[in-house]
């Protein structure tokens, strides 16, 4: 089912032959998740760090829903089959990538029966080439952060199998339900615990085992905390700059933001990341400025440059389970955050100014503007070292060690 091609090797980040490396005194880790180096997800700042203690065996994203025909799509497809094809060659790291990557021959058609079963086979395939070359007579920990995982359950002999849960796949943008939702049940039947980012998912999300823990957003601290040069496209913006870093599309409240514009007419607003859907300027506020995504390594200048950070989200049945990642982030970088009453929000209060509907919104603004002293920022600081990745990583493998013998297996 399988050839050579379709693993790759991450030796050039950090091969078997690096002193450095996992010595095999902790277990491995087998871990289904997005594709390694494409993003820089929540489960990839976890293990950037995981890898220098664990062998890590990472299986790349087989599809979220079916493909359509349109360009991203198609653009997205041959990037898939160049990378299940192409040799062996490490994707893009900062120095600390898994031991293997395996891009699966696997086909999106996920509620297909045969392309279910053939999907299993591949993968297992794979994992197992993996394990024997990397982990031979280990015994592994199975960690999926898609219910796509669900078939693969008991399948590695695995002491321990994990859902990490990032997001309510009923309610996320993007995804087929009818696709996902039937695979998570089968996943929360055999798992042995849910780790989730949000408190509402360790209800929403909870396992036959009954074991649901909680393991909020973290933060790179010196990653955006160390000082940067402001970027040249926003050193001359009219000031203040009341920014947004993250997805641009229908999470985000454009009646916020033109409640902020009227409030502050002369102000930029400024929209930092990946278009989530198409961008018709005429539906945001006059003078937005679409800057698009940036990488991981610049998006800190950017943030930076912020005099106030914004998160304007729309309240529904998905961010309700959101715990959004860019509040540490601008925190560490020290400026005001202003954000709509998120439930995971509300545990950083006491530094994040938490407002909703447009004249209140704007209110906040207004107090958050006013709040760019040096000790309101050492606050801010102080708040976001207080929960770095290597913190997370901690609970995390903490978790994992304390949960019993797997006592569910795959059916």
């Amino acid at each position: 089912m399988s050839g050579p091609d379709s693993i790759t090797s991450a030796e050039a980040a950090r091969g078997p032959q690096d002193p450095a490396a996992p010595t095999g005194a902790q277990p491995p880790v087998i871990v289904i998740a997005d594709d390694w180096g494409r993003h820089v997800s929540t489960t990839q700042h976890l293990f950037r760090r995981i890898v220098r203690s664990h062998d890590v065996i990472w299986v790349n994203s087989f599809g979220h829903r079916r493909p359509q025909l349109t360009w991203y799509d198609f653009r997205r497809a041959l990037s898939k089959v160049a990378k299940m094809v192409s040799a062996r060659k490490a994707p893009p790291t900062d120095g600390e990538g898994p031991r293997l990557i395996i891009n699966p021959r696997a086909l999106p058609w996920h509620n297909i029966e045969w392309v279910r079963r053939w999907n299993r086979g591949v993968v297992l395939a794979e994992v197992q080439r993996a394990l024997a070359a990397v982990a031979p007579g280990r015994t592994p920990i199975f960690v999926t952060a898609t219910p796509l995982g669900a078939d693969l359950v008991g399948a590695f002999g695995e002491r321990a199998a994990v859902y990490l849960c990032l997001d309510d796949y009923d309610q996320l943008p993007g995804v087929e339900r009818n696709l996902l939702v039937p695979y998570e049940a089968r996943l929360l039947a055999r798992v042995d615990a849910t780790i989730a980012t949000a408190e509402s998912l360790t209800h929403s999300k909870r396992p036959a085992s009954g074991r649901t823990l909680h393991l909020p957003q973290g933060v790179n601290y010196a990653h955006f905390a160390t000082p940067r040069e402001a970027p040249p496209e926003l050193a001359n913006l009219p000031r203040p700059i009341i920014g947004f870093a993250g997805g641009v599309g229908p999470v985000i409240d454009r009646g916020l933001l033109r409640a902020v514009r009227d409030r502050f007419p002369s102000a930029s607003i400024v929209l930092v990341g990946m278009h989530q859907e198409e961008i018709d300027p005429a539906a945001w506020p006059e003078g937005t400025h679409f800057l698009g995504a940036r990488s991981y390594d610049v998006l800190p200048a950017y943030v930076q440059a912020f005099d106030v950070g914004l998160v304007p989200y729309v309240h529904n049945a998905h961010t309700a389970a959101v715990d959004p990642l860019k509040v540490l982030e601008y925190l560490a970088a020290g400026i005001p955050v202003v954000s709509t009453g998120l439930r995971e929000v509300q545990k950083y209060a006491t530094v994040v100014e938490v407002a909703d509907g447009g004249a209140a919104f704007a209110d906040a603004v207004a107090r958050a503007l006013d709040a760019r002293t040096p000790a309101d920022r050492d606050a801010r600081q102080a708040v976001a070292a207080k929960h770095t990745w290597e913190q997370r990583v901690q609970t995390f493998l903490g978790y994992i060690d304390d949960l019993p013998p797997r006592a569910i297996t795959a059916v």
